[in-house]
């Protein structure tokens, strides 16, 4: 395969293994996924976007899809692989009349950009909580963040989105066009073409309270967290951790190297209604930070930290059924982290979330309340690493497995397809084969979490 004469019909930009900035382009969030691309093919358009997908099909070569590059199974990279950069689809079209209704978003647009232009508006759509995580990526497997309980998952907010066919043809899938590809495409991953741009809906934000609470990890204060989450109006959304606590200036020299809790929070509503919750979370402590505070929304998007050190990391998840003996099993698994900055986030879920059918979308844990993400990080790319983390992690859920079920997508280190079983229930998995066959049979799209085609 040679690119050296061009792409038909591309006027993106080509960047091979012999240009200076290749060694930087190659690289994704994830020094866990260190690979070597054959081609970087930076998209301009939808049309360049077709361009690569015939293309690549023709030559026979597998085709890696990157959006903001944070696939923890490595999806948007590859040895020889050709990678199709979508970044340059950013641009952010917000509706012009004064009920700002919808917007209209590419592909490769970033959580935090989009989360400024809509603000400006007094508008928001449901994300994630990473400022630096591309659209592509984030709303295929569903989208849970800041105003998941509020306003529900991201894909709650999709309109229609348009993508390029594994046919090379570019059409729209929405409530009224192609509306079983609409349903896999909300929470399916990327296994049924290339999304160039997204339509979401936009709903009223202001300014928020947020911060973060640190206090001792006891099981009684995870407990009693998880209650208060669970228990609030939809306004509350709280992302709770536990992890070691780092060497801080803020936090006493005889805290560090001991277990935390840090309760991310989010009020959503009016300050004056939210503080009898916020009230109730500081009277658990003793509070070693408490950084709560009233701020404009795009604030809790905040860039990301320029000059920090690459590293690698891989995780799992798992719905819990409630909030009681699984807790004792984080704690005591937390106690027995390896070194790095391994962490176990509880989402807690609920709300508008709970209130679609769970069979309305290819996500389907509607009912379940409670999320454990388990998460391995490491300094550097040794491979070693990797794998003490990755079992770390495996084991960690395993644990768990008795106290709950299933898996959120964008949340898994393991593409097997063992993992796909836990991602998404029987049937749910069964429609998805259904619609891979009609709309991708050959299974081209395969850099992912993989779908395979239902037999004809």
């Amino acid at each position: 395969m040679s690119a050296s004469a061009g792409i038909p019909g591309f006027g993106g930009r080509l960047i091979m293994p012999a240009d200076a900035d290749f060694a930087a382009a190659r690289l994704t969030n994830n020094t866990a996924a260190d690979a070597w691309p054959a081609l970087i093919a930076q998209a301009a358009s939808a049309t360049d976007v077709a361009a690569v997908v015939r293309w690549v099909r023709a030559n026979g070569q597998p085709l890696a899809i990157r959006s903001g590059g944070h696939s923890i199974c490595g999806h948007s990279t590859g040895d020889g692989v050709v990678v199709l950069d979508l970044r340059k689809l950013n641009a952010i079209e917000i509706d012009p009349s004064p009920a700002a209704a919808w917007a209209w978003a590419g592909a490769g647009a970033t959580a935090g950009e989009y989360t400024k232009a809509a603000y400006a508006r007094g508008r928001a759509t449901s994300f994630g909580d990473t400022a630096s995580v591309g659209l592509g990526g984030l709303v295929g497997g569903g989208g849970i963040g800041w105003l998941v309980r509020k306003y529900g998952l991201t894909i709650d907010s999709l309109l229609a989105a348009e993508l390029v066919t594994a046919d090379g043809e570019l059409i729209t899938a929405s409530a009224n066009e192609h509306t079983d590809l609409f349903w896999a495409l909300r929470g399916g991953g990327g296994n049924f073409g290339v999304v160039t741009r997204y339509q979401l809906a936009l709903r009223p934000i202001g300014q928020v309270v947020h911060g973060m609470l640190l206090m001792p990890a006891t099981r009684d204060n995870v407990r009693q967290v998880l209650a208060i989450g669970m228990a609030a109006p939809d306004d509350l959304t709280l992302m709770p951790y536990v992890m070691a606590i780092p060497p801080m200036e803020e936090v006493p020299a005889r805290e560090h190297g001991r277990l935390g809790l840090w309760v991310d929070t989010l009020w959503a509503g009016p300050a004056a209604a939210g503080a009898p919750v916020l009230a109730a979370l500081r009277e658990l402590g003793p509070l070693l930070i408490d950084n709560v505070a009233e701020k404009p929304y795009p604030d809790v998007y905040p860039p990301p930290h320029e000059g920090a050190e690459r590293g690698g990391w891989t995780s799992s998840s798992i719905f819990l059924d409630a909030a009681d003996s699984d807790v004792h099993e984080v704690v005591e698994r937390m106690l027995a982290a390896p070194p790095g900055e391994c962490v176990a986030i509880f989402r807690v879920l609920g709300g508008a979330a709970a209130r679609v059918p769970s069979d309305a979308t290819a996500y389907a844990w509607r009912e379940r309340q409670l999320l454990v993400w388990i998460m391995g990080f490491w300094s550097g790319t040794d491979p070693a690493l990797k794998a003490s983390h990755g079992a770390w992690v495996g084991e960690f859920r395993a644990a768990l497995a008795p106290y709950g079920t299933g898996a959120f997508a964008s949340f898994m280190g393991d593409d097997s397809a063992e993992a796909l079983a836990t991602v998404y229930p029987p049937a749910t998995l069964a429609r998805l084969r259904d619609v891979k066959r009609r709309y991708d049979p050959d299974n081209f799209f395969r850099l992912n979490l993989n779908v395979v085609p239902a037999e004809s």
